[in-house]
């Protein structure tokens, strides 16, 4: 850790509306004693101003990503970076990702700008990052540590009762009662205003050596029945799961890495504390569920049509931009804290009777609360010691582009828990197999 006991958490994009929440949330930590907070931003005065809203004082440096000493003092000062200042890309995000890299603090962030970490993150800084310990774990919020960490959670709940049986097919029902958030509008603006021909579209893109392999395609509708759950899950297409697929395909990527392949540096790491691993079969779908086929048609349509004025039209993308939310901007925070999230997980196994169950619950509007408590917790559980009975997956000991399954594991999922923020449960099913239709 730098300096002293303290772990240093440095919050760049402290201004925006995202880290309000999230300041707030790590002012008023149960383990606030352990960690100080580095405010940090483009713009001093702006900084000064949010550092006055809270009840503790922080630290705060200015810095310019254009400016590479400063960013160089910057992330000297701490040990792991929450990177707010999205879209990523754009705000040249990279620049804190390659400091961290080279010198082995660590990194998160909310992105959900797949062809940016295909194209420019994961080739250029993986490798070096595995070099230097450096965990640099992009998507710890809405997207995508909910199908993320549900996929992983059940394939652990799998291998402890069933050491060799993997999960083959494996569906997530969203259940949502929030709004879209003027950070996903800009995501969304970024991929819009990439060429076409230049799109990359697979759920293979994050994992380079599967590129040839076939997307799993998606479905006007999805039904899904068992004797197991309490009521039939229908669903329409869920619009993050063209980004969520690909976290989770890197997920499942990475878990059939051994330790020993990756680095020769010899590493502390707990052989009783076995992390889940994929076999070469698996598929991952997921929907968002309306509770009839006739709305789960229309909410599919509509996406689709909101996908062809957004995507396919600089006039249609212009008038929709003016009619969406802004960055920066949000609701009256009563209404945030109103909202709440469901995700139920069904996977199918190896085994023809055994299935598992995974269901994750937050209260509070999933892209501006849920997603700050899952940010702050992801920062957490790479620099304050694992809750007991938990450690950090291999991968993390070693560094790289990782994801929350592959990078924080269940110490993430016990640290949500712990704080009372998120539910998470999993269990094992025998009988009847699940129907998907």
């Amino acid at each position: 850790m730098a300096g002293d006991s303290k772990a240093k958490v440095i919050v760049y994009g402290a201004t925006s509306f995202t880290a309000r929440e999230l300041l707030t949330y790590l002012d008023n930590h149960p383990q606030s004693h352990l960690f100080d907070v580095i405010l940090s931003g483009r713009n001093l005065q702006r900084l000064q101003a949010s550092a006055e809203k809270l009840e503790k004082r922080h630290k705060i440096v200015a810095c310019q990503l254009d400016d590479q000493e400063g960013v160089k003092n910057l992330i000297s000062q701490g040990d792991v970076v929450i990177n707010l200042a999205g879209p990523f890309q754009r705000h040249n995000a990279e620049a804190l990702i390659s400091e961290c890299a080279a010198t082995g603090k660590h990194y998160v962030d909310l992105t959900g700008e797949s062809q940016w970490l295909a194209t420019e993150i994961i080739p250029k800084y993986h490798f070096q990052a595995s070099k230097t310990g450096s965990c640099i774990i992009p998507s710890c919020g809405f997207d995508s540590i909910p199908s993320d960490l549900s996929v992983y959670l059940s394939l652990k709940t799998l291998q402890q009762q069933h050491p060799s049986a993997t999960i083959t097919k494996s569906i997530s029902f969203f259940k949502v009662k929030g709004s879209i958030s003027g950070g996903t509008i800009e995501s969304m603006k970024s991929v819009a205003q990439i060429p076409p021909k230049e799109r990359l579209r697979s759920e293979w893109q994050l994992v380079n050596r599967f590129e040839a392999r076939p997307s799993t395609p998606p479905r006007f509708v999805y039904e899904l029945s068992s004797p197991h759950l309490p009521r039939r899950l229908i669903g329409g297409f869920f619009f993050m799961f063209p980004f969520n697929r690909c976290i989770v395909r890197r997920s499942w990527a990475l878990s059939q890495l051994h330790p020993d392949v990756i680095t020769d540096r010899a590493l502390d790491i707990d052989e009783e504390s076995k992390e889940p691993v994929h076999g070469q079969d698996f598929t991952y779908e997921e929907s968002y569920e309306t509770g009839s086929k006739a709305s789960a048609l229309l909410l599919t349509g509509s996406v689709i049509l909101f996908g062809i004025l957004f995507f396919g039209s600089r006039v249609t993308r212009w008038l929709l931009l003016h009619l969406l939310p802004q960055a920066g901007q949000g609701q009256d925070m009563e209404k945030l804290k109103k909202g709440n999230m469901a995700v139920t997980n069904v996977s199918q196994t190896t085994l023809d009777d055994v299935q598992v169950i995974t269901t994750c619950k937050a209260q509070g509007d999933p892209g501006y609360i849920v997603t700050n408590y899952m940010l702050a917790e992801s920062a957490l559980s790479l620099v304050l010691p694992p809750p007991k009975g938990t450690s950090l997956p291999p991968l993390a000991k070693i560094g790289g582009v990782l994801t929350s399954a592959s990078g924080l594991g269940s110490v993430l999922i016990q640290r949500l828990r712990d704080s009372g923020t998120m539910e998470w449960e999993s269990r094992i099913v025998t009988g009847q197999r699940a129907k998907v239709d």
